[in-house]
């Protein structure tokens, strides 16, 4: 499970606001990918601050993960590619990429398109990140409607009813910089 760190000057803020985070860590099923989870609560402006340290995701899957491309032909000024599918799992997210000319069989697509082995057909950690900044979005008042977002290897965000300040940025990237070097410590 994840470390969750919620500073908030309203002890009752502090405790909802701890277990607002775990319920939805839990609904979308973060609590073992996410290592930290650190919420600042700044009830005078307001303005609120999370950030969220993820677990490293697998690496992203490319064609050469997926298919081979068994022959290759010029046609018509293209270069035609007849790929056979060793591994079904991204088969669909490979069809997305892919302008499909013929499906022979269930393995085999011939298509047109300019892709080498190494082009990238999935990441995961697209995904991920989407699904950190939904959590995040849940996690946050109603009313606070304006919102920045930083990541990296850290995904933190900042949120009011007000255009961001300066300082609650610059608040927001001493938070990122902390989560990466694994220094927060509250």
């Amino acid at each position: 499970m994840s470390k969750i760190t919620v500073e908030c000057t309203d002890p009752d803020g502090k405790e909802i606001y701890d277990r607002i985070i775990q319920t939805n860590l839990e609904d979308l099923v973060l609590g073992k990918s996410v290592l930290q989870v650190v919420m600042i609560c700044n009830l005078d402006e307001p303005y609120f601050t999370i950030g969220a340290l993820p677990k490293s995701t697998s690496r992203a899957v490319s064609l050469r993960d997926i298919a081979e491309i068994s022959e290759e032909s010029k046609q018509d000024g293209k270069v035609i590619k007849k790929l056979n599918i060793i591994d079904e799992t991204y088969a669909p997210k490979l069809l997305e990429k892919i302008n499909v000319i013929d499906q022979p069989s269930r393995l085999e697509i011939i298509t047109d398109s300019d892709i080498e082995l190494n082009t990238k057909i999935y990441d995961a950690k697209d995904e991920f990140i989407d699904k950190v900044l939904d959590f995040m979005n849940r996690v946050f008042p109603e009313g606070m409607r304006v919102r920045q977002t930083l990541h990296g290897k850290s995904i933190v965000m900042v949120a009011s009813e007000k255009p961001i300040a300066p300082e609650w940025l610059k608040e927001a990237k001493d938070l990122k910089e902390k989560l990466e070097n694994s220094l927060v410590r509250y």
